[in-house]
């Protein structure tokens, strides 16, 4: 095995030798690497029960991005998501592999200011989500997106801490509300289970044994949940150690927006991606396309988008109906 060092002097090449700190920063990802383990499947829907199931599925899965084409994820104004300045470059200055580009996504989470929330208080989440149009889509809910036809839907999300209430835009702009209740109940991870995740390891326990009985795929979580920097960096990085995980080949393009998209293939067709800024590493939304034909009786072609999701804003508010 290629020792350390001659990996910093590979990777640096002929320039200077890097500083210190940019060594420690190659010694953690190196280090981080070797504790790879495999699985093999993600999980990306949440059990809930028949009555609100309909109602809210949207909400569990990833979400989207807000109107027009946004510079880049919104940044909350107090205890939220508040980017700090980057004090230093990421490990990989030109990534080209999957896990490289989790890395340094990893690294820029871990940049960003965090308080921890109150009980009372709400993870807001809001989302752009291509769509067919209503009667397409209830004619053929599972269809592919109809090129020229299907349009982003603005989707806003409220989920009080201690998982009691959740509420969600409708399509004609209603915010329905839910209450944990005798006769009505719906799933949600306990935020003490969220504050757990904080490394590769305990993410996998996560999916094997969850608090609650409640799992969803690490990929998903990070898109509907307003979670703590060290926890989004352990998602990236045990994202990082599946086997499978690739950079897509091909040009994505976000509402104007170039995004990298790092997933994998599943079904033998479908590749599922979570999509990247190319610069700054912040995840920005996933999407859902045909690699390949479908095959074994299958309409799906190579090329058929089936889902496309753009993630606008994610913070930590007072109160219901709160935005910022």
């Amino acid at each position: 095995m290629m020792d350390e060092i001659s990996i910093l002097r590979e990777t640096f090449g002929p320039d200077p030798e890097p500083s210190a700190e940019a060594e420690q920063r190659a010694r953690a990802a190196l280090l981080g690497r070797m504790t790879t383990r495999r699985r093999s499947s993600w999980r990306w829907s949440i059990p809930m029960t028949a009555a609100v199931a309909a109602a809210v599925v949207v909400a569990f899965v990833v979400g989207i991005r807000g109107q027009g084409a946004p510079a880049g994820p919104g940044v909350p104004p107090r205890q939220q998501q508040e980017s700090a300045k980057p004090v230093a470059a990421p490990p990989f200055l030109k990534p080209v592999s999957a896990a490289q580009y989790l890395e340094n996504a990893a690294w820029t989470a871990e940049q960003e200011t965090w308080v921890d929330p109150r009980p009372d208080q709400f993870m807001y989440v809001e989302t752009l989500e291509m769509r067919n149009k209503p009667a397409y889509e209830n004619k053929y809910p599972n269809g592919a997106l109809q090129p020229g036809k299907a349009s982003y839907r603005k989707v806003q999300r409220w989920q009080r801490i201690d998982g009691q209430i959740v509420a969600q835009t409708r399509n004609n702009g209603k915010v329905e509300v839910y209450k944990q209740s005798k006769t009505e109940t719906y799933a949600f991870i306990p935020w003490s289970q969220i504050l757990k995740l904080t490394s590769p390891e305990a993410v996998v326990a996560f999916l094997d044994h969850p608090e609650g009985g409640v799992a969803q795929e690490p990929g998903a979580l990070a898109g509907t949940y307003v979670l703590p920097p060290n926890v989004k960096a352990a998602i990236y990085r045990y994202l990082a150690q599946q086997p499978g995980m690739k950079v897509n080949p091909d040009a994505v393009n976000l509402d104007g927006r170039p995004a990298i998209g790092l997933g994998r293939i599943e079904e033998g067709y479908l590749s599922r991606q979570l999509l990247f800024d190319p610069k700054t590493y912040t995840l920005i939304g996933d999407r859902l396309v045909a690699v390949n034909d479908e095959k074994a009786g299958g309409d799906g072609k190579k090329g058929d988008l089936y889902r496309q999701v753009i993630y606008t804003r994610m913070a930590i508010v007072d109160k219901l109906g709160d935005t910022a």
